[in-house]
């Protein structure tokens, strides 16, 4: 079969072509269990909008429950596609209702059913219908039905089905972050276009942060050399150890129109160098007396920060032409040197290493710069001999791990000292170039708080649906087994993330919502988090509408009556506390509940001037 859609394909990122090549191939038939499996589970983990939205514009998967479920939980579905499937959700939790509340009250909810269902949109009406029918009565005695919606024919338009649609609701005012934040937010942030931003910033500082952080891709990073006009951030990249020896990352910098005149002489000296070393090396008769003359040139020119990276290369491709760099890295630093007795101490940095003395060093070193700098050594045996030194410590170890390649990662997933250490094994499975059996090993084997699992389901670079799998039963297990007490110290210490990793979970135990809910001193966010979620108990949503925080975060106000479960009176009570402004912004929201658009177009507007 040939593969689908190969220019949208070429436009997404790397971690997620596997994933689109999966739904793309499965979307034109009946799914299987197995390929419901992996459609909900890429529902509830994935991070790309653009492939959720591909999930949320196929009604033949939507009308599974988990899998309607999942786009509405996960907060990376596209703002208005998610509130829409959680308008549908909303609707089952309302019918469930209906069933158990009182006689005096069924009429109402009834009627709330009812407006509801109208203000789904038109291609989510048949999806709810075929789910009521499900709910309703079953065909067979399977207990499931065999009317889907019709499959997809013909060719598909993948760039309309991945389009995101626009973001709809008020519009907040853009918050401008102090230095010191985005510096702290550049150094720990997991999403990659939040670090494109940050290599854009005009402080160098946030910069510098953005390009240490291990989450940082080379997709990332390219596209923001092509965007970048500012000759700082080409020097941060050359300076740093991590894209230095990169070929992809050096080329991008060397060919963009943007790179400082210097910088790009000095990569352009030593890239005719490796040409002219490559071709001399092909050539039948090795280097003739002309070709020796430009290569004895290019050497001349090449600056001393070039050496480590024609080391490095010498190394891979031409190992004969270690000795030859070193003579003339001598000849440079003898005509550098400004004492006879040769390089000072301060200067020792400079000097050009070999392999012999890097690996003595990795051995026997007690300094934590000599050892994190044998960690980075590009030579793998530099590497493993590190890891045996007695002197390496965990705070020496734990840095290097987030940009270990996946031979490095093994290798120290297999070390039988390290593989032990919890700290180790925690970043280990941070790395996404640690193989899944690996990964699941290590998961299997570590103990230790649901911060830890949190913190798998939260890294958007993990590419193994498995491991995060496992990871959420964990997760799960862990929730079950906790009394009411520690149920909520976890929900608060986590900000409300389990509300989004175990949703059923969470909001299937009401006791502990509305516990929650009554502490005054209760994080906003977590207001905001059960306000914004449909499939919140209607009993919580009205505490929330009483509680005496509600007043400081008009957030929480606007996503509570945006919720359709919301009760009516606690509804009207709220919005009577927002000023006109608010209020017109609300109005343009197609997803506010009609009574009170109603009582929002019979309330007099904002005073004219």
């Amino acid at each position: 079969m040939s593969e689908p859609g190969v220019p949208i394909l070429l436009s997404l990122p790397e971690p997620d072509r596997p994933h689109f090549r999966n739904l793309a191939l499965i979307r034109p038939q009946l799914p299987t269990e197995r390929q419901l499996e992996l459609v909900e589970n890429l529902a509830r983990t994935l991070a790309s909008p653009h492939l959720l939205a591909l999930i949320a514009r196929t009604p033949h998967w939507l009308v599974h429950p988990p899998v309607l479920h999942g786009l509405a939980a996960n907060e990376a579905t596209p703002e208005g596609l998610r509130r829409d499937l959680e308008m549908a959700v909303s609707l089952f939790d309302l019918m469930r209702e209906m069933d158990r509340a009182p006689e005096g009250e069924k009429a109402e909810r009834a009627e709330a059913v009812k407006a509801l269902y109208q203000e789904l949109p038109g291609e989510l009406r048949p999806v709810v219908k075929q789910m009521a029918k499900h709910m309703a009565r079953s065909v067979h005695a399977t207990g499931t039905t065999l009317e889907l919606p019709p499959l997809p024919s013909g060719d598909p338009d993948w760039e309309a089905l991945l389009r995101l649609p626009p973001a709809p609701g008020p519009v907040r005012p853009a918050y401008r972050m102090s230095s010191a934040d985005r510096t702290a937010q550049a150094e720990s942030t997991l999403v990659q276009e939040d670090l494109g931003r940050f290599l854009a910033d005009e402080e160098s500082r946030v910069r510098i942060a953005a390009l240490r952080n291990p989450a940082l891709s080379e997709d990332t990073l390219h596209g923001a050399l092509e965007a970048a006009q500012a000759p700082g951030l080409f020097e941060e990249i050359y300076q740093e150890a991590r894209w230095y020896f990169k070929e992809s990352i050096r080329e991008a910098l060397w060919t963009s129109p943007f790179c400082p005149g210097e910088l790009a002489r000095r990569m352009g000296a030593t890239r005719d160098l490796i040409l002219a070393l490559e071709r001399g090396a092909a050539a039948p008769g090795g280097l003739d007396r002309r070709r020796l003359r430009r290569v004895v040139s290019l050497f001349t020119q090449a600056e001393e920060s070039e050496y480590q990276y024609l080391t490095w290369w010498a190394k891979r491709k031409a190992p004969t032409m270690l000795r030859v760099i070193k003579v003339f890295f001598d000849r440079l630093q003898r005509r550098r040197a400004t004492q006879a007795s040769g390089l000072s101490p301060s200067q020792a940095e400079g000097r050009w290493v070999s392999l012999e003395e890097r690996v003595f060093l990795a051995n026997q070193a007690t300094q934590p710069e000599q050892i994190q700098a044998a960690l980075r050594d590009p030579d793998p045996q530099v590497f493993q001999v590190a890891l045996e030194n007695p002197g390496l410590a965990p705070r020496d170890l734990l840095p290097a791990i987030p940009a270990l390649d996946g031979h490095r990662a093994e290798r120290l997933a297999a070390n039988r000292t390290w593989s032990a250490h919890p700290a180790v094994k925690e970043a280990l499975l941070h790395n996404p170039h640690l193989s899944e059996p690996t990964a699941l090993t290590l998961l299997a084997g570590l103990d230790g708080p649901p911060r830890l699992l949190l913190d798998l389901l939260r890294d958007q670079r993990l590419p193994h649906l498995a491991v995060k799998r496992l990871a959420q039963e964990r997760l799960r297990a862990a929730y079950e087994g906790m009394d009411v007490p520690q149920r909520i110290l976890a929900l608060r210490h986590s900000g409300g993330e389990l509300i989004r990793h175990l949703p059923a979970e969470v909001f299937r135990d009401e006791e502990v919502l509305r516990l929650l809910v009554s502490d005054r001193q209760v994080d906003p966010a977590i207001l905001l988090r059960l306000a914004r979620n449909k499939q919140t108990p209607r009993e919580v949503l009205e505490r929330i509408a009483g509680h005496p925080a509600l007043m400081a975060h008009p957030a929480v106000m606007s996503e509570l009556l945006l919720n359709p479960k919301t009760p009516r009176e606690a509804a009207r009570r709220i919005w009577t506390f927002l000023s006109p402004s608010e209020q017109q912004q609300l109005l343009r929201s197609p997803h506010l509940p009609m009574a009170l658009r109603a009582l929002g177009q019979l309330s007099p507007g904002p005073a004219q001037p």
